[in-house]
C-alpha cells in the first residue's frame, strides 16, 4: 500500500509567528507545477492529512485542487516539533492508505527515515515541496520502501 509524504511549498519569512507563515507566489507555483507534471505517479492519493500551520494548510488546499481529493482535517501531531513516534501512532489511527500527508521539516524527513530504516539517526532531506511515495503494509518503523522522490 502507498502511503506519500510531502513537506509544504516555500513559505514566506512575514509572519508575527510561525504558525501563520503562508506559501511565497514562487512557492505555490512551484508546488502547483509538480503536482501537475507528476498527476499520473500520484493517482493512488486518496485523501490529505496536514499540519495545522498555515503554509502545511495551503500546500494541501493546492494538492487537493489538483489530484481531485477531499482534504481531512488538520492534525496537531504534524508539526514541525512533532516526534516521529507521535505522527506515527497518528497515522495509524487514519485512513493512511493512499494518504498524503504534508508537513515540515524536521519532521517529514526524520518521519520519512524513521518509517524506511527503523529511526531517524539521518532524517531524509526534504526541500520546500519536496514529496515521496512509500511502500508499506502498515506506518511502523522500518516497514516502508522508499520508491519515489519528487522535488520541484
Amino acid at each position: 500500500m502507498q502511503l506519500f509524504i510531502m513537506r509544504h511549498g516555500e513559505a514566506a519569512w512575514d509572519a508575527a509567528v510561525d504558525a501563520e507563515r503562508s506559501l511565497t507566489p514562487a512557492g505555490t507555483a512551484a508546488v502547483r507545477s509538480m503536482l501537475a507534471a507528476h498527476k499520473d505517479q500520484l493517482k493512488g492519493i486518496r485523501a490529505i492529512v496536514s499540519s495545522p500551520y498555515l503554509r502545511a494548510r495551503q500546500t494541501a488546499a493546492q494538492a487537493a485542487e489538483i489530484l481531485s481529493v477531499p482534504i481531512l482535517v488538520p492534525e496537531a501531531a504534524f508539526v514541525p516539533e512533532s516526534p516521529a513516534a507521535d505522527a506515527l501512532v497518528q497515522l495509524e489511527q487514519l485512513p493512511w492508505q493512499g494518504l498524503l500527508l504534508v508537513a515540515h521539516q524536521p519532521l517529514v524527513g526524520n518521519l520519512i527515515t524513521t518509517l524506511v530504516a527503523g529511526d531517524a539517526r539521518y532524517a531524509e532531506p526534504m526541500d520546500p515541496g519536496a514529496l515521496v511515495m512509500l511502500e508499506l503494509d502498515w506506518p511502523a518503523a522500518g516497514l516502508a520502501r522508499l520508491v519515489t522522490k519528487l522535488n520541484v
